[in-house]
């Protein structure tokens, strides 16, 4: 394949950003006939620059939802901790477990990121040791 040029770049980052966008709306948008940008979106794909066409969840979407498992510092216990906790919106749930771990935190988070950065609160806060972050990838049944 040939190198990538102004036009083919910005075909790419259009459809980067909506994947949906017509040949037409790209042709009237990059100053091409609707058939030159068809044929230059076959030969991106063809030659597998544009590998796939997906969809990416906005808000409405289902909630990133994962465990984190908490360890507390040397001397706090879950009385110190769970104020803190339980200020966080996303915290769904604690769970004070026996063994290695010593709270169980049920977040929900809207992206990828947002789930970092709240484990990254929760890892901040007075009394927390360490957090190991389980994202929940299915729920197979839940009852309430």
């Amino acid at each position: 394949m040939k190198t990538l040029d102004d036009i083919d770049r910005r075909i790419i980052a259009l459809l980067q950003d909506n994947a949906r966008l017509s040949t037409v709306h790209l042709a009237k948008t990059v100053g091409l006939s609707r058939s030159a940008v068809q044929e230059r979106v076959q030969r991106l794909e063809s030659a597998g620059v544009i590998a796939q066409y997906t969809v990416r969840l906005g808000s409405q979407g289902d909630p990133l939802r994962a465990w984190l498992l908490l360890r507390y510092a040397d001397g706090f216990t879950c009385d110190d901790v769970m104020p803190a906790l339980g200020a966080l919106p996303a915290v769904q749930a604690c769970h004070s477990v026996a063994g290695d771990i010593d709270l169980m935190v049920l977040v929900e988070a809207g992206t990828p990121a947002a789930l970092a950065d709240l484990r990254e609160t929760v890892a901040g806060l007075k009394g927390v040791d360490d957090v190991t972050t389980l994202p929940v990838l299915r729920t197979l049944l839940e009852r309430r």
